[in-house]
């Protein structure tokens, strides 16, 4: 008698449905489990012997022979240890075989038969109910991560022995059907607030304008003038994340073993900070078995590089990739796997070595070599790819105690109001913010008024502005224009889009000086101080 028991193999992020195919026969007692496994799933032959005979049955001393298909397939994972178990127990007549079909099992057992929650089981869920499947058995401890899932009939089990006793029709699991699960919206963003931010009103502008077009910024300024207290609260002004949006960034988290039963899926966007002295892998992901690095657990959420000059500039090179293409691809020999990095890169950096350089208070003790040495840290190409470049000064007294500072809430305002307008813009399409747009699409997509459309040719022809120069400044404009409700770009939304290309302090470019008085009027009422300057 040969039994077929359907479970689930990861793959990345992604998952392949697995037939179990068990054929017990007279011979020598010996347990074979092939079809490219790896060895974590060949050591499960001894938890499923002790499992099973532990909870009541009794396990053949025949030949056992497991085979799971497609072969070419590579299988790893402890969660095969429930869906083995079932395909020995249905093959020797210990449950009803037919009650097992269109079933989906997962999970992992321990010697006395319990059943442990696993990683990476939504994947999989939704890889099977994409086949037709409308019932699983997952463990009592992925149940509420299941319950994302929504065209799935979920029966949680805390041990063996409730499995065997349901398919066997004596003590029926419970059922938590697709109907009876509430489906989470995003949470409203949390944590610290741009009110506790005294001044650095410019700083708080190129903020909102990252934020609403997705846009990569970079913040350069001297220490302590606020760059990482501003970076941490960017989470409180992004809008509230979708249901597809959860689904897929508890996706990451679930197979990067971050969720538990306290932690069942993500309902805020992720805001990650690692150390400047991270490895490439860890960055971007990889690993003999590539797992997903900190630009893919911060998708749809903010990276945050703080120290930017101190990173290894091989491992920031590796952005360059992700930044255009919102994925990451990496091979293992025969095997490809994608891991989306659809993030908004925030990055701070002091000015050089020492940090003080054209501060107005503290004198830089670099000299011009290692000031240049340290800006050639961070490549052309990664610097290129940032959209925002703004220079943060120290706070003056006047800004630290007069007026009131605006607050999340409203900048968070600005920001949903123009990413609604941008949905509008690109239904239809695979972009979905302004900060996406390539060539192609800009030409497509933004428009400027007779007077800008005239005056733009004649900034990039008289300072020979580059292409990719001269996109990001369209895309920064069209944003701006955004965020004042404006169909057609104006020059005053360029003159502005402009001004956030400016050099490290000490290098303020041709450009920028040309148009920084118009940008300063297209500015005005946006960003001086206090939260009276922000317009509605």
């Amino acid at each position: 008698m040969l039994s077929v028991i359907s479970t689930a193999a990861l793959h990345g992020l992604d998952a392949v449905a697995v037939n179990v195919e068990t054929d017990i026969t007279n011979g020598l007692p010996v347990f074979h489990i092939v079809g490219l496994a790896d060895v974590g799933v060949k050591e499960a032959r001894e938890r499923i012997r002790s499992a099973v005979v532990n909870s009541g049955c009794r396990m053949p001393t025949a030949r056992i022979i497991i085979n799971m298909s497609p072969a070419d397939v590579r299988k790893r994972g402890t969660h095969l240890d429930l869906p083995m178990a079932m395909g020995i127990l249905a093959d020797t007549g210990q449950i009803l075989a037919e009650e097992t079909r269109g079933c989906v099992f997962i999970g992992e057992l321990s010697l006395d038969g319990t059943i442990r929650r696993v990683n990476g089981i939504l994947p999989m869920l939704l890889q099977m109910e994409r086949l037709g499947f409308r019932s699983a058995v997952i463990p009592q401890g992925n149940r509420r991560e299941a319950g994302l899932v929504r065209g799935i009939d979920l029966y949680p089990a805390s041990h063996l022995r409730e499995v065997i006793d349901h398919f066997n029709l004596a003590a029926p699991l419970p059922r938590i059907g697709k109907d009876e699960r509430q489906f989470p919206d995003g949470e409203e963003p949390g944590g610290p607030d741009f009110v506790d931010v005294r001044g650095q009103e410019y700083a708080k502008r190129a903020i909102v304008i990252a934020a609403a077009g997705g846009h990569g910024l970079l913040m350069t300024g001297s220490p302590s003038t606020g760059k990482t207290m501003l970076a941490e609260r960017i989470p409180s002004i992004l809008p509230r994340m979708n249901y597809e949006e959860i689904l897929e960034v508890t996706r990451i988290y679930s197979v990067a073993g971050l969720l538990d039963e306290k932690l069942p899926y993500i309902m805020v966007r992720p805001f990650r900070s690692p150390h400047h002295s991270i490895t490439p892998a860890s960055l971007v992901g990889g690993g003999a078995v590539p797992v997903p690095g900190e630009i893919t657990l911060a998708d749809k959420g903010v990276l945050f590089l703080d120290e930017f000059g101190e990173f290894d500039r091989g491992t920031i090179d590796m952005l360059r990739q992700p930044l255009e293409n919102r994925k990451i691809e990496i091979s293992r020999l025969s095997e490809r796997f994608v891991f989306p990095a659809d993030f908004l890169l925030v990055a701070a950096a002091n000015p050089c070595r020492c940090g003080y350089y054209g501060d107005e208070e503290h004198e830089c003790r670099c000299t011009a070599s290692e000031i240049e040495r340290y800006r050639s840290r961070i490549s052309g190409p990664i610097m290129d790819r940032i959209d925002l470049h703004i220079t943060l000064r120290n706070v003056r007294y006047r800004e630290l105690t007069g007026g009131t500072s605006v607050t999340s809430a409203h900048m968070r305002k600005q920001v949903e109001r123009a990413r609604r307008i941008q949905e509008e813009r690109f239904r239809g399409t695979d972009v979905q913010r302004n900060g996406q747009l390539d060539s192609r699409t800009a030409e497509q997509f933004i428009r400027f008024d007779e007077e800008a459309q005239s005056r733009l040719g004649m900034l990039y022809d008289t300072y020979a502005l580059n292409p990719r120069t001269f996109l990001k400044i369209r895309k920064v404009a069209r944003t701006i224009a955004d965020l004042e409700g404006a169909v057609q770009v104006r020059w005053e939304h360029i003159a502005e889009a402009v001004q956030y290309r400016e050099e490290p302090p000490g290098r303020r470019s041709t450009v920028t000086e040309t148009v920084s008085s118009a940008g300063e009027q297209a500015g005005k009422g946006k960003r001086r101080g206090g939260a009276e300057g922000w317009t509605e």
